[in-house]
């Protein structure tokens, strides 16, 4: 005989279940219709109230969802971000070596960022603003959503392949480089007169030998 426990138990993971779906189309809903407008009128000319409209919830719905309309940016880029990193192109070679990979996944990186030169800025601000130590591995990075599980990827094969310390955590490093990272994109997206491709190869270069001045050659 079926315990009482037993189905109310299974009752509730039912109805948890149909709330993540239904939280999940909502929260997709209201996503792509701001993408429609941020693209019909630019971001900065959308409100939050124009959103909530045209998704057809109460603006005390979209608050709930979405607390400012940063957070809508965001989603909408990381969505695009990880279906970018799941392309061919955003592959790296087991065998090659960290710089080879990381300046081939930069690359790549900087064609998406050049792709969406006015969201950048208000994105990179709104994820300092709400950065939270621990946050940044968790989430989309444990399926390879986010750019920090990518650095995570390509700094353990560097480690494994005797490359890069091995006693660093991998995912330390990669913080240490994502955050490098967000500060080359910074300055190009206040100074365009800065090369991109370029400002991200100083990354590297960084992250591997540092800012020790080179030794002088003998005369």
């Amino acid at each position: 005989m079926t315990s009482t426990t037993y189905l109310e138990s299974a009752r509730e993971t039912s109805a948890g279940r149909r709330r993540h779906v239904k939280k999940a189309r909502l929260t997709q809903q209201i996503a792509t219709v701001a993408g429609e407008l941020f693209r019909a009128h630019g971001y900065a000319a959308v409100t939050m109230e124009q959103i909530a409209a045209a998704a057809d919830v109460s603006k005390r719905t979209l608050y709930k969802y979405f607390p400012v309309k940063e957070a809508i940016l965001a989603h909408l880029l990381e969505a695009e971000l990880a279906h970018d990193l799941a392309n061919p192109g955003f592959q790296f070679d087991a065998e090659a070596p960290f710089r080879s990979n990381a300046t081939a996944l930069l690359a790549e990186s900087a064609a998406w960022c050049e792709r969406h030169p006015d969201y950048l800025l208000p994105y990179i601000r709104y994820k300092f603003i709400v950065f939270t130590p621990g946050e940044e591995s968790a989430g989309q990075g444990t399926d390879g959503g986010d750019m920090v599980y990518a650095w995570k990827q390509l700094i353990t094969a560097g480690q494994q392949g005797g490359e890069l310390d091995p006693t660093r955590p991998a995912e330390e490093l990669a913080f240490y480089f994502h955050y490098l990272y967000l500060a080359a994109l910074m300055r190009w997206i206040t100074d365009r007169r800065h090369d991109l491709r370029q400002e991200f190869a100083k990354v590297v270069g960084l992250f591997l030998d540092g800012a020790v001045r080179p030794p002088t050659s003998a005369a």
